[in-house]
């Protein structure tokens, strides 16, 4: 019998933002984004004024992450890798997604968000994430897991 694959890499390729990090136990969910305003994949979003809308105004009532799905058709109103308001999205409300930080971060520490939506461990004028927390340590801006158990 032929060996298929002899060799493997000891390290995971890294996600990109929005991409969801393994099957362990999540949840997800559709909203449709509300306001004029594109969500770029793995960005936060809170409830929206609908029964099912979501909204990118960071509050507490973070409703999770944006999920990544392919296949979305670049238009004038959605550029690459975003969802365009009116658009069904995958949300991500609990388990392991990959996200763009805006800083360094420790393994376990909190996921704060700013006011411009973007992804932080820095508490100070930021709203957190509740339940949320770096899965990964990274010693400067980029891509890395965050999770919710």
């Amino acid at each position: 019998m032929s060996v298929l694959q002899s060799t493997f890499n000891e390290d995971i390729p890294y996600g990109y933002p929005g991409m969801e990090a393994d099957g362990e136990l999540s949840n997800a969910i559709s909203r449709i984004l509300e306001g004029a305003t594109a969500a770029a994949f793995g960005r936060p979003v809170y409830a929206g004024v609908a029964d099912r809308g979501a909204s990118l105004t960071v509050s507490a009532a973070l409703i999770g992450f944006t999920i990544a799905k392919k296949g979305n058709v670049v238009t004038p109103n959605r550029a690459a890798d975003t969802y365009a308001p009116g658009d069904v999205f995958p949300v991500k409300e609990r388990g392991k997604i990959w996200v763009a930080s805006t800083t360094a971060a420790a393994k376990r520490d909190p996921v704060y968000v700013t006011a411009a939506g973007a992804i932080t461990n820095v508490a100070t004028g930021n709203t957190a994430a509740t339940g949320w927390v770096f899965d990964d340590t990274i010693t400067a801006a980029g891509n890395v897991r965050i999770v919710r158990r």
